[in-house]
């Protein structure tokens, strides 16, 4: 067979096709894969299976990538699989939780054992990506490649047998095994391996950060990292470019949707006699400060004084926004100085994070007590704090809790009502507080 007929690049949407024509043609395959969650799901009997591709959940906007539905006689779904594929590409800000949310309230619906998610990856990037343990079971490309390449040492057609053999090949290219035949892999072997030492060495320099999974695709040249809460300020995305075979790259803080505001950071003399210059990235502000260029794809050794230095730069940068964050509100809130973040910068960021914390646990009791249990909440908390999940919430679509609280006539346990109490002035810009009020309204 020519190798001409495979030299399409796989994609994510390539393993969400072939797991929805599998799962629907082999019986056997789909029981293989449901074997993997027998703590926490049973099929029921009887019943007819269909499979959907990309369906809209019910919690939010947000889509599942492949869904395995029961049906009963009438019609009726009587059970739910929900499936998320990732090949290269990280969870996007409250997906993990969202899928955690709406599997919750399947088994609200359906039942304990009705309803359960499943996340397919290659196996390495298993061992990576942040909040895989909400899912109830985790299956490696890797291992189901090996399952269809077991069917075909068995009594199988010819034309079944050949099948077999693309689709091993395309789980393959997926998982990174196969390089110049069949289709060509997205994951860069040298580049995973850079990863991997890179992350080690972060955790040791930046211990109250972390390091997003790195893609480890050809387009890999930049590590973003997580856990840096302002007071008065947006979640900003801090990134250490790598370049690409070039001297001098960045650390940067950027700040989303306030690149306008750049003219107005510069012109604030806050970055006078400091590193450090504002510029437009794409549509967010970028507080950096020049690095050594990195090559992710040479070993690890010969590039480790000049990550070094662009960690040293980076916690550098996280230690100039903390104690300049009253400085900066000012900038972004458009040069005016703000009473909320005057006060909210008075009183210690972390004691309020805590505060804020608590504030929204005893909210998850109450509506527990209303037989309503915000689980994927209680897991954003876990991950992002009491003010970080706030944020969050307030940057996605209002979720089905809200609805449900609204119904219930409780909207004051909403998130947006706790954000607007005036025990927080200064935590929330007023952007986010405007999101809030008009939510509530």
């Amino acid at each position: 067979m020519s190798d001409e007929l495979f030299r399409d690049r796989v994609r994510e949407r390539d393993l969400d096709n072939f797991l929805v024509e599998e799962l629907h043609a082999s019986p056997e395959f789909r029981s293989w894969l449901l074997g993997h969650l027998t703590a926490r799901f049973d099929a029921p009997e009887g019943c007819e299976v269909r499979l959907q591709k990309s369906p809209t959940r019910l919690q939010d906007s947000r889509q599942t990538d492949v869904q395995i539905g029961w049906f009963d006689p009438t019609g009726a779904v009587t059970a739910r699989v929900l499936i998320e594929s990732k090949v290269t590409a990280d969870f996007q800000p409250g997906q993990a939780e969202a899928y955690a949310a709406e599997v919750a309230a399947a088994r609200s619906e359906l039942g304990a054992r009705r309803a359960a998610s499943v996340l397919v990856a290659p196996a390495g990037r298993l061992c990576t990506l942040l909040d895989a343990s909400t899912f109830d079971a985790s299956v490696s490309i890797e291992d189901i490649a090996d399952a269809l390449e077991a069917r075909r040492g068995e009594d199988v057609p010819v034309e079944v047998d050949a099948r077999l053999a693309v689709r091993v090949q395309l789980l393959e290219a997926l998982c990174g095994k196969r390089v110049s035949t069949a289709w060509i892999a997205r994951t860069v072997p040298e580049k995973r391996d850079f990863a991997e030492a890179y992350a080690a060495l972060a955790r040791e320099r930046l211990p109250a950060l972390r390091v997003r999974p790195s893609t480890d695709g050809p387009k890999a040249i930049t590590r973003i990292f997580e856990g840096l809460t302002l007071p008065g300020l947006p979640v900003p995305a801090l990134r250490h470019e790598f370049g690409n075979a070039v001297s001098w790259k960045w650390v940067n803080a950027q700040f989303s949707g306030l690149a306008h505001l750049a003219p107005a950071a510069r012109a604030s003399g806050i970055l006078a006699g400091t590193p450090y210059s504002a510029e437009e990235a794409g549509k967010s502000l970028a507080i950096r400060a020049r690095t050594p260029g990195i090559d992710p794809q040479s070993p690890f050794a010969s590039q480790r004084d000049a990550v070094v230095a662009g960690l040293d730069a980076m916690a550098a940068l996280v230690d100039w926004l903390k104690g300049n964050a009253p400085k900066l509100a000012v900038v972004l809130q458009g040069g005016t100085p703000a009473p909320r973040a005057a006060a909210a910068t008075a009183r210690n960021a972390a004691s309020l994070d805590r505060e804020f914390t608590d504030a929204l646990r005893d909210i998850y009791a109450q509506c527990a007590a209303l037989d309503y249990h915000p689980t994927g909440m209680l897991q954003m908390i876990d991950r992002l704090g009491g003010i970080g999940t706030a944020r969050r919430l307030l940057e996605l679509p209002p979720s089905e809790g809200f609805a449900r609280l609204a119904l219930l006539e409780r909207i004051d346990l909403a998130v947006e009502s706790l954000v607007l109490e005036p025990r927080w002035d200064g935590i929330f810009t007023e952007e986010e507080r405007r999101i809030a009020q008009r939510r509530l309204r």
